[in-house]
């Protein structure tokens, strides 16, 4: 399982500011963060659609796979993002 604590320093900086990013353009869009958390599950489910066309998996299996990283994502602690909102 990937932590952010646990793995290389250029990508938990990728990891951070891309999900920095997010966090903004969450907070900017008007939308409640009830559904700002539906709008990253949607596009979840975009990122998977996309690289199942890519083959190596079933779409299913990649939506699963998506499932589950969201899942391990959500594992991790928010203070990981304290750097990069700052």
């Amino acid at each position: 399982m990937l932590s952010l604590r646990q793995t290389d320093q250029a990508l938990a900086d990728r990891l951070g500011a891309l999900a920095a990013h997010v966090v903004e353009q969450a907070l900017a869009s008007g939308l409640t963060w009830d559904q700002a958390i539906v709008a990253f599950g949607v596009a979840a489910q975009a990122i998977a659609a996309k690289a199942s066309e890519q083959g190596g998996a079933t779409p299913a299996q990649y939506m699963a796979r998506a499932e589950q990283r969201l899942k391990t994502g959500m594992d991790q602690g928010s203070d990981i993002l304290r750097t990069y909102l700052s």
